[in-house]
């Protein structure tokens, strides 16, 4: 069971823990959403489990809930550890932005990092495979099923309005 803290509808903490999974209806959860990308403009992609519960076999970008007492950035800087084994520092990532969905708050994170495919220790009760590919590739997994599109329109926006892709 993953505690995680129960928001109400404006985003604000209610002082209440469930588990992730039983969060009561009308209320929320925190998830994070970790895009990573390199000097060459790639996206760090990993591959989820065949066996997951939610979108075997496809490829998204690194996330989860943020558990409870846990601070959004503090989520961020966690998954990354636990799915990648990449250990960054809260003032290596920037916010992009912050959506609400049907059962959580999304906040989306970037991390600009050159990453060696080989560095990586997969968690592997989450990911099977990594690889880098480029915004193009990505936009054509997504057209063929490959991948899960969860924030990507966030990152999207954000790199166009800073002149990044």
């Amino acid at each position: 069971m993953e505690l995680v803290d129960v928001l109400n509808t404006r985003k604000e903490f209610t002082g209440e823990i469930a588990d992730k999974h039983n969060i009561p209806e009308g209320y929320y959860l925190l998830s994070v959403h970790i895009w990573i990308i390199n000097d060459k403009g790639q996206l760090l992609l990993q591959q989820r489990l065949s066996t997951a519960h939610k979108f075997p076999n496809m490829w998204s970008n690194t996330g989860g809930a943020v558990k409870a007492g846990e601070t959004s950035i503090e989520g961020a800087v966690r998954e990354l550890k636990e799915e990648l084994g990449i250990i960054v520092k809260k003032e290596d990532l920037e916010f992009i932005a912050s959506y609400k969905r049907t059962r959580d708050f999304a906040d989306v994170w970037l991390l600009k990092k050159n990453i060696a495919i080989n560095d990586i220790i997969v968690g592997e009760d989450e990911v099977q495979n990594v690889k880098w590919t480029s915004f193009k590739e990505f936009e054509e997994m997504l057209k063929n099923g490959e991948a899960v599109k969860s924030s990507y329109d966030y990152l999207k926006l954000f790199m166009a309005d800073n002149k990044k892709i």
